[in-house]
């Protein structure tokens, strides 16, 4: 039987690379996001903030592939301003979608994960150091990291948790951000999704793979 991985947020960027990764080495590739359709994939129109939502991408890979072997908690958005100036509703916004979702996305898949499978969730350089403006970004991206901590402990023995956490990468999380890094100096999504096979691949636990741009954090 092929193995299996599900990825959140999976249609674009570091999700997508990450699904393409696998998909080069033979995995059964599902992914979601809240796009009405996707091409590529077995594809499932699901919001993170939706328990319900997950619970039927999960309940698809189970019955296409009988359990998952890697889950990838990817879906997330950044938000940039200084505290005085964050709105309410953005708040819980991007808690909503960044921490939550990857509680819905892990609660859900869990009882479904086979033995010796592996976990990833998207932290970001963000989940260990903090930047002005981006506060609230990096309180979600600290929750994950430790909830990542916690999870891995509660599984040891069975499944690996790997807490993945990118530096600047060229992606879209950028658009509309007042602060963007120069491009030419981040870090593409492929480079991330090799990183994160080579985890996978590896006989070791990798719990924190912390990767960055050549030139260090832009």
């Amino acid at each position: 039987m092929r193995k299996s991985i599900l990825v959140t947020g999976g249609t674009k960027g570091i999700g997508y690379a990450i699904a393409r990764r696998f998909a080069r080495e033979g995995f059964e590739v599902f992914i979601t996001g809240r796009r009405e359709s996707f091409p590529e994939f077995n594809y499932v129109k699901a919001d993170v903030r939706d328990y319900d939502a997950l619970e039927r991408a999960v309940n698809l890979v189970v019955e296409r592939a009988g359990g998952i072997d890697v889950l990838v908690a990817n879906a997330g958005l950044a938000y940039v301003a200084p505290i005085k100036d964050t709105p309410l509703e953005k708040w819980r916004e991007v808690v909503d979608v960044n921490l939550t979702g990857v509680f819905h996305t892990v609660k859900a898949a869990l009882p479904h994960m086979r033995e010796g499978g592996h976990i990833f969730v998207m932290g970001s350089i963000a989940s260990v150091r903090a930047f002005p403006g981006w506060a609230l970004y990096c309180a979600t991206k600290f929750g994950v990291y430790g909830f990542a901590q916690a999870l891995g402990e509660e599984v040891k023995g069975r499944l690996k948790v790997t807490t993945i956490m990118p530096g600047a990468v060229d992606t879209d999380l950028w658009d509309g951000l007042a602060y963007v890094p120069k491009k030419e100096k981040m870090m593409r999504p492929e480079d991330v999704a090799e990183a994160v096979w080579n985890a996978y691949n590896s006989r070791a636990w990798v719990r924190d793979l912390l990767i960055l741009p050549p030139e260090g954090i832009v």
